[in-house]
């Protein structure tokens, strides 16, 4: 039973990013949409002070790296008094995030007393931290790890060679870019990847181009810094993309590289036992399936998706009717995060109850959500809600959203940024709007209670 939490302190909620979760692409954000929801729950609840923050992580880093500067970014929120002795930290992590949000913890425990230096010296101890840790919300967490990880890192030379060749077309010319990418929709290749995505391409470009839009300092520095931005992005990426190896289901070779994706059963209990130490950490889950652009056989695996082997690819089937309503990028992972070397985890938690949709049952082994195999993201611990959602939705990329016209530069000249949100994979049956808003009012409804 639930109760709200009348101690007067504040609540601090910290939303976490995912792979890629880095504030680089010009003004697109991560989660988008939610200080809206945010502002409604709390006029509507009226709850204790609850603060909310947006943490900026490397894209691609290994986990132990990001949650190295998740645990930094709290410690300097602490020395600032923004998070003071009494108040209380929830943590929310999307994908990878969940991940840098375990390992967060473990070496919280396990390096108690190791001091964090921040702001020329100012020293916050990780005990400091820890006590101020009260609850975890899961979102779309790969804890077992994910298919899709282990394809990437299988196709080494492909990834490497793609993010050299955009590193290399951002720094010579973004005006040919965005041509490019105009002529693209022209040429009928907004349908075949998904229109959206290339939308969400055009904005990013066109704010990092200084030369479009309406011409002022203020305009040129924008465009600067998002140029910049990209290009941070894409060295970033370039440069450390051990997240992939960490999100990988099948273990890597290193035993000291290891992500909590990959803690054995003793491990896994350990780490369950820490989380039960005073102060108790609480978590709550949600779990993420996307409809079936593909069939496969029950109680088993789906086979895995060759590039070199054309009947593997079973999009030129279409075998579902809805499969054709779909976008390309959407099939394209969820056929390859569906074959692979992911198995059910022994250690999975259950599902305790259905949001909005009801999705197929059983949850097949193939299952996921276009990034993340479904069962991995069982968590044993607190409750487990599924929604039928694919893996951006539930961060707000579920439809398109126009930048809100007062806000937009009312000139002849079309603005740099025309969107907010897009709807990133175009999966089937769609979020509904009921259900989105539904999930992170769980989210903060549950921040500001406790379980007795």
């Amino acid at each position: 039973m639930a109760r709200q939490n009348g101690s007067g302190e504040r609540r601090h909620i910290v939303l976490v990013p995912g792979f890629g979760g880095f504030d680089a692409l010009g003004q697109v954000e991560y989660y988008a949409g939610i200080t809206r929801l945010f502002i409604e729950w709390k006029e509507q609840r009226r709850p204790a002070p609850v603060v909310l923050h947006y943490f900026d992580n490397l894209p691609t880093a290994a986990v132990i790296a990001r949650a190295e500067r998740l645990r930094m970014y709290l410690a300097k929120r602490i020395a600032r008094g923004e998070i003071l002795d009494t108040d209380k930290i929830i943590l929310v992590g999307h994908s990878t995030g969940g991940l840098d949000i375990r390992q967060l913890i473990w070496d919280l425990h396990k390096r108690q007393d190791h001091w964090n230096y921040v702001d020329g010296g100012f020293a916050v101890k990780n005990s400091e931290i820890r006590q101020r840790l009260d609850a975890v919300v899961f979102l779309s967490v790969p804890h077992w790890g994910t298919n899709i990880a282990d394809w990437v890192r299988s196709h080494r030379a492909l990834r490497e060679a793609a993010i050299t060749s955009v590193r290399s077309a951002v720094a010579g010319s973004q005006v040919y870019l965005l041509d490019q990418i105009e002529s693209g929709f022209a040429g009928g290749a907004g349908s075949f990847t998904g229109a959206e995505l290339l939308l969400a391409a055009q904005d990013a470009l066109r704010e990092a181009n200084e030369y479009y839009g309406n011409p002022s300092p203020s305009r040129t520095a924008d465009a600067q810094e998002a140029a910049s931005e990209l290009a941070l992005y894409f060295r970033h990426m370039a440069s450390d993309f051990r997240a992939i190896d960490d999100l990988a289901s099948q273990q890597p070779d290193e035993p000291d590289k290891r992500s909590p994706a990959h803690f054995n059963d003793a491990e896994r209990q350990e780490e369950w036992n820490l989380w039960e130490k005073h102060p108790r950490i609480e978590s709550f889950s949600y779990a993420t399936v996307g409809g079936r652009p593909f069939g496969f056989s029950s109680g088993s695996p789906a086979p895995v998706l060759e590039l070199t082997i054309p009947c593997t690819y079973l999009d030129i089937a279409k075998e579902l009717g809805g499969s054709a309503k779909t976008d390309f990028l959407y099939r394209l992972c969820y056929r390859a995060c569906a074959g692979g070397p992911f198995q059910r985890p022994k250690q999975a938690g259950e599902v305790k109850r259905i949001l909005g949709r009801v999705p197929p049952q059983p949850i097949e082994l193939w299952d996921n959500d276009g990034i993340v195999n479904t069962l991995s993201m069982l968590w044993p611990k607190g409750e487990t809600v599924l929604v039928m959602a694919d893996h951006l939705d539930v961060v707000g990329h579920w439809h398109l959203v126009k930048e809100r016209q007062n806000q937009r530069i009312k000139t002849g000249r079309e603005p740099a940024r025309i969107y907010q949100s897009y709807d990133s994979f175009r999966s089937l049956p769609r979020l509904k709007p009921k259900t989105f808003e539904d999930i992170w009012t769980g989210i903060f409804d549950f921040s500001v209670t406790r379980h007795e």
